[in-house]
């Protein structure tokens, strides 16, 4: 499952959705064994979120073609 960090007073807090805590029988106190790993999102993630002159594949193109120069 994938959870957002949201701000909790002076801490930081993940929330369970309540499909996932049905599923999966979690009740309020239970104890959780939590594995973090941060999602990094990848290039075409990203695409949408700035604009560009040119598509994100041409520049990319255009940088490993700059790296074959050295």
């Amino acid at each position: 499952m994938l959870a957002k960090v949201k701000k909790w007073g002076n801490s930081l807090g993940l929330i369970v959705p309540a499909e996932v805590a049905r599923s999966r029988g979690i009740r309020d106190g239970d104890v959780l064994e939590v594995e973090l790993l941060r999602k990094v999102p990848s290039p075409e993630e990203l695409a949408g979120t700035v604009e560009f002159r040119r598509s994100l594949k041409a520049l990319l193109r255009e940088m490993e073609a700059g790296w074959e120069d050295r």
